[in-house]
């Protein structure tokens, strides 16, 4: 267990966020569906990400399915946005306590993201699609600051599924 997110989350400095229907995560572009985990520019927060999560749930060809994020902090991270429900990790009752990042399931980012990593390839044999749950596990390694975003996306093929992000809010150091 990780104790920086057990302490973090015991202050409630702790969110999780999902898409709540099986969503198409389109390829790398400025259109993106799936799941965006956005740190206003002027929140004076830093994400500090300690999960992202993809679940496939359709039968398709081959697809690589990774993480995209911003080339620069930017004022404006987004324009016709469908936000995403954000969940505190101390669940006090209701989602009244959700932070200063935003999440959406849909949104027009206003750059082109790039490639940060992938999280796995979806293919099909068959009937049976060679998935199960990717998971990164970034434990704090990666820190999304004021006008930077993170994303799911696909090289090419958008893919159908499920999308989550867990995260600690935090004031930046120095």
């Amino acid at each position: 267990m990780n104790q920086y997110f057990l302490q973090e989350a015991r202050k409630g400095n702790v969110y999780h966020s999902h898409n709540t229907t099986h969503g198409a995560v389109t390829a790398l572009s400025t259109t993106c569906t799936g799941l965006v985990l956005a740190n206003p520019i002027n929140s004076g927060r830093d994400l500090i990400v300690a999960q992202a999560t993809f679940v496939g749930s359709t039968l398709t060809t081959l697809e690589n399915i990774g993480l995209v994020v911003a080339t620069v902090a930017e004022s404006a991270i987004a324009t016709a946005t469908t936000a995403a429900v954000i969940h505190n990790a101390r669940l006090q009752g209701g989602d009244n306590v959700t932070g200063t990042a935003d999440v959406y399931s849909i949104a027009t980012l206003t750059s082109t993201p790039i490639w940060l990593r992938p999280l796995g390839a979806c293919r099909v044999t068959g009937a049976v699609e060679g998935q199960e749950a990717f998971v990164a596990e970034f434990d704090g390694t990666l820190i999304v600051g004021p006008g930077m975003y993170i994303a799911f996306a696909t090289l090419t093929t958008a893919r159908t599924g499920l999308c989550s992000f867990t995260w600690a809010e935090a004031r930046p150091i120095g």
